[in-house]
């Protein structure tokens, strides 16, 4: 999984630390950052991490791969359009694997199997290119939609992509993310999950204040009130959690930068 903005390092860890975007390894490449998220990210936390670096350096693109699919998004905009390449089953499998499906997430993924058509047409693929080329203007269009054309080869696409697109550094960093050169940093990271615990407390203190009001005959508009501040005090609670993870860390601790394309992160 790689995020590629094109936003310098510099700038970009920066920016990512004040607006608590992250932790991810950042590798400076020529034509802008490559951003590794940590091990165990979620598609859906990657996504909104893509989506806070997109409102940093412009846009941003989010790859997810494994040896026979592949997943892109390119967020020019809050929604990321995604190109995909594997048989329909290997893509499935992707999916589920990047957003750790339970039993449910595998079955309302197969029940949009259908959505797959659309990476088949000229319309879907000629929106990915417009994107591409908003987010890299030097990108190649023809030899990047080649690439989009052979979406049932899913086996080295996303470094083909790239490199088809003119990016080779974001191909190369992709190929040695596989072979593990940025693993001992990366293990240093906390993945980016949500601290959902205060969800839990709601329910039972709302339970709680309905009980209490009506044995002590206290009036609606009291239980109303303290309803809604458990709502605000969880939220304000969730959000203070969430700034851990970044905004009150050191920067270099969750936002390390990597010169990964130069070996310089060996293996164990």
């Amino acid at each position: 999984m790689l995020i590629w903005t094109p936003l310098n390092a510099a700038e970009l860890q920066k920016a990512m630390h004040s607006g608590n975007v992250g932790p991810a390894a950042l590798v400076p490449v020529q034509s802008g950052t490559v951003l590794l998220p940590p091990p165990d990210t979620r598609l859906s936390e990657a996504g909104y991490m893509a989506n806070g670096v997109r409102k940093i350096g412009g846009g941003a693109a989010l790859a997810v791969w494994n040896d026979d699919a592949a997943l892109l998004y390119l967020f020019t905009t809050a929604f990321g359009r995604a190109s995909m390449w594997g048989t329909r089953d290997a893509v499935l499998r992707l999916s589920a694997e990047a957003k750790q499906s339970g039993a449910a997430g595998k079955m309302i993924d197969r029940s949009t199997v259908s959505l797959l058509n659309l990476r088949e047409t000229e319309k879907w693929q000629l929106d990915a290119i417009d994107r591409l080329t908003t987010l890299y203007p030097p990108a190649s269009r023809k030899a990047a939609l080649e690439r989009l054309h052979a979406f049932d080869d899913g086996e080295d696409a996303i470094p083909g992509f790239f490199r088809a697109a003119g990016l080779p550094e974001v191909a190369q960093v992709a190929e040695l993310t596989e072979e593990g050169r940025a693993d001992l940093v990366l293990r240093t990271l906390d993945a980016p999950h949500a601290q959902r615990w205060p969800l839990a407390l709601v329910f039972p203190l709302i339970v709680l204040t309905a009980l209490v009001t009506m044995l002590l005959s206290v009036p609606m508009v009291v239980y109303y009130l303290v309803a809604g501040l458990v709502l605000v005090l969880t939220a304000a609670l969730m959000v203070g959690l969430r700034r851990r993870l970044v905004r009150r860390k050191p920067i270099n601790a969750v936002l390390p930068v990597i010169p990964v394309t130069q070996g310089a992160v060996p293996t164990d």
